[in-house]
């Protein structure tokens, strides 16, 4: 597949750019990292301008991710509603987390494929503010292309052997988000049952009791 693109990048340049990072965006699983290293070391042979590059690159995943959004803020509460989702308490905890932390969720996971397009989608679905999603979006997303396109750049010739360590790094950053949220949760869990215990044993007959003993 990597063969077919690169032959479809090279022939039609910035239009194939733009394209295939917008299907990503989306939904379609490329190997968008390596045709990104791939650009940038073409980029370093004049075959491709650097800086239009970023800008295709950057607009194109900046408009995907918008499209994701619109369509999750408009149709992602009904899904919620249809099936219950949202009277989870993980669901709950979840919303007020990403509510909570919504610059650094987009911002970061633009950096990792696989929860990009699901922090698109719930960032729609819970109603992030539209400005809020679209700044971090882009700051998240610039970076991140320049970064891939830079490194591209400069290996050169060599571009293929960064396409499996920038995988891994994302692999790593996916996994490091996914048990930081894990712990949060369980953490806030273990907090809200210690507060229900401590309600609890204050609302109780015996503790009221002993308070009265106590003031006599």
């Amino acid at each position: 597949m990597l063969a077919s693109l690169l032959s479809f990048l090279l022939l039609y340049k910035y239009f194939a750019l733009f394209l295939c990072v917008f299907s990503v965006a989306i939904v379609v699983p490329l190997p968008i990292n390596a045709l990104l290293l791939a650009t940038g070391a073409f980029a370093s042979f004049g075959y491709f301008n650097l800086a239009a590059s970023i800008a295709v690159a950057v607009f194109a995943n900046v408009l995907g991710d918008v499209i994701d959004y619109a369509v999750a803020r408009h149709y992602g509460p009904l899904v919620f509603e249809k099936f219950k989702v949202n009277k989870h308490y993980y669901f709950e905890r979840l919303t007020h987390g990403v509510r909570e932390h919504a610059r650094l969720t987009i911002f970061i996971t633009r950096f990792v494929g696989p929860l990009d397009l699901l922090v698109n989608l719930f960032a729609g679905s819970i109603k992030i503010p539209a400005g809020t999603f679209i700044l971090y979006d882009f700051l998240g997303n610039f970076i991140s292309n320049v970064l891939v396109l830079g490194v591209g750049y400069l290996a050169g010739d060599y571009w293929q052997s960064f396409s499996g360590l920038i995988d891994t790094a994302g692999e790593i950053l996916l996994v490091a988000i996914v048990f930081f949220v894990v712990i949060q949760v369980f953490i806030r869990r273990h907090r809200h049952a210690r507060a229900l215990n401590n309600q609890n044993s204050a609302d109780s007959p015996e503790t009221n009791q002993t308070d009265i003993l106590r003031k006599d």
